[in-house]
């Protein structure tokens, strides 16, 4: 039976792990749950403890010699949802003035998962995003956050996951879905950046989160290996993977081009530079006025289509990013480049997004399955779970 340990911080979030709580216990999970001083007049205490079957832990009820040790023990896994700027914050710092921030500092940061809330600006904030990439390096899990109307009045990114998603990425963690166990993955993410001068690029608008989501997917769901071919993205990458970083659309060719020979399944996540420049200028090329300047290119490489064409036993996936709603150029290019499978996206629904409507085409004459708007990081698990499925894997 897993155990679970719920922290909740002060978050308006906080009168929905109830609900979280219910749907574990429906799963034959431990509950046990910690509330900080700032979230116990935002959900009842009482009510956790029925619904967990355990008693609430609390500050002010605390044997902190002792609590944090036995639970630190118990725990399978540490759920912090909500988790506040200022919880965040704190364990980013090694900060541990209650009883919860104490836990984060008791147990295996890779056992730790969080599920930010907060207002939209404290989200984006540098300080958050820097705590952030902070205890990603750290192995502690950091769940991305919903997009809409949040409490404060305002709409945009900073809602805490709804309780069915964060309970997926619960049993995801703690192995329960076990369909890639002992596969290698490969997987492309990021831009290209395609030199013209020394300081001049041609690359595009990608950010690398739907690569990244897919590499922490694919760990969490088993896989024995994950490298990540990545050109100069800005979002982080697990930790756990092996990450090979790269620049120009020839580097990431020859980078993947030396794994795919040792990987189970590839996917090309990555916005390649379609073209680059025929000639590189090594001195910084100056504006003038009076003058026009033309850049002659030249293709690049279609690096789907060669590693379609020298797979032996890998199963294949690419994206297809298009500007409109026709997919019948995902469905040409899934068979032009003999991939096994095809994701076909829009740009003004994805690039630099957190979140991403989708399509996926199957070559084995499966039907189309679309999918609405959704977060990277639950796109990904479905993304995987249908290779797997495909595969025949159980």
């Amino acid at each position: 039976m897993q155990k679970i340990l719920i922290g909740i911080s002060g978050g308006i979030g906080a009168y929905k792990i109830p609900l979280l709580v219910r749907l574990l216990r429906k799963k034959k999970c431990e509950v046990k749950v910690v509330l900080t001083p700032a979230a116990c007049p935002l959900v009842g205490a009482e009510a956790l403890a029925a619904l967990s079957g355990s008693p609430v832990y609390l500050d002010e009820q605390s044997n902190y010699d002792m609590d944090h040790i036995r639970l630190a023990e118990w725990a399978d896994i540490f759920v912090i949802a909500p988790a506040t700027a200022n919880t965040i914050a704190k364990i980013a710092a090694g900060i541990g003035d209650n009883l919860l921030t104490t836990l984060a500092l008791s147990i295996p940061e890779e056992k730790i998962m969080t599920a930010p809330a907060m207002n939209t600006v404290m989200w984006e904030s540098k300080a958050t995003q820097a705590n952030i990439l902070s205890l990603n390096a750290r192995g502690i899990s950091v769940l991305n956050v919903g997009c809409g109307e949040l409490a404060c009045g305002t709409s945009g990114p900073g809602r805490m996951l709804e309780v069915d998603e964060i309970a997926e990425h619960i049993f995801t963690r703690l192995g329960v879905c076990d369909l890639l166990k002992g596969k290698r993955v490969l997987i492309s993410s990021g831009p290209t950046e395609e030199p013209i001068d020394p300081v001049r690029v041609i690359t595009n608008k990608s950010s690398g989160k739907m690569g990244a989501a897919l590499a922490e997917a694919a760990l969490l769901m088993g896989a024995q290996n994950v490298t990540v071919v990545s050109g100069p993205a800005a979002h982080p990458l697990p930790v756990r993977a092996e990450v090979i970083h790269v620049k120009s659309a020839l580097e990431m060719r020859d980078a993947l081009a030396e794994k795919f020979g040792s990987s189970d399944i590839c996917i090309m996540a990555a916005a390649v530079s379609d073209y680059r420049p025929v000639s590189f200028s090594k001195e910084k090329l100056h504006r003038c006025e009076d003058e026009k300047l033309t850049l002659e290119l030249v293709p690049n490489p279609d690096i789907l289509a060669e590693l379609g064409a020298s797979k032996s036993n890998q199963y294949v996936a690419g994206f297809s990013l298009e500007s409109g709603d026709d997919v019948s150029r995902a469905e040409s290019k899934m068979r032009r480049k003999n991939c096994d499978m095809m994701i076909f996206n829009k740009a003004d629904d994805t690039l630099g997004k957190d979140s991403t409507a989708f399509t996926i085409l199957f070559k084995n004459g499966r039907n189309p399955e679309q999918f609405a708007m959704m977060d990277k990081s639950q796109a990904a698990v479905l993304i995987l779970k249908n290779i797997a499925q495909s595969m025949g894997l159980r």
